[in-house]
């Protein structure tokens, strides 16, 4: 018994030596740019948010504080080609108070220091600072929310605390106490390494 010789196969063809579509060299690169653009604006978003700060440590003694997470609706832009009266407006800076010291203000209210940005020691060397200039420190921490920029909070009726506290520790940037912070005592943030 002879044995019958297999038919000859043909040889499989695809994609042997074809060059790839080219639609493939643009789409891929192309949503990969956009998913780095979203991931880009998605972080920028994030970062320069002003939601309201939430504290880790609470300053005051038998005050609880609950964080809360808000976020605040953001401004669609047009997608008019020419700008308008509203589009060329320049957003008008975030109030602030200049640190100027009334002759009223002392350093007896309580402070708390919290670091905001995870640097070790930082909030512990400012409240070094604050304590070498006459304060008095209850409190140094971290803090969990998002501050824009170096920040001393103040109760009602201690701003001009508030102002002598930012001139001693070079922080300019003062804004009224957020529901979540102490009702007695300044709340000094640090969103910068100094």
């Amino acid at each position: 018994m002879e044995h019958e010789p297999e038919p000859e196969r043909p040889e499989d063809r695809r994609d042997l030596g074809r060059p790839r579509p080219t639609w493939s060299l643009i789409v891929l690169p192309a949503v990969w740019l956009v998913l780095g653009a979203l991931g880009g604006v998605a972080i920028i978003s994030v970062v320069r948010s002003d939601d309201p700060p939430a504290a880790s440590a609470e300053v005051s003694k038998g005050a609880s504080a609950e964080p809360t997470a808000t976020k605040k609706p953001k401004a669609q832009k047009s997608e008019k080609s020419e700008p308008t009266a509203k589009a060329t407006k320049k957003p008008k800076p975030e109030p602030t108070t200049e640190p100027t010291v009334e002759p009223t203000a002392t350093r007896s209210i309580a402070v708390g220091v919290y670091n905001q940005i995870g640097i070790g020691g930082l909030a512990a060397r400012v409240a070094g600072q604050a304590r070498g200039a006459g304060w008095n420190v209850a409190a140094v921490s971290d803090w969990r929310g998002s501050v824009p920029q170096d920040t001393v909070y103040f109760p009602a009726g201690q701003q001009a605390e508030a102002a002598l506290l930012g001139q001693d520790l070079g922080i300019v940037r003062l804004m009224p106490a957020t529901a979540n912070m102490s009702s007695s005592s300044l709340t000094v943030v640090l969103a910068s390494p100094r």
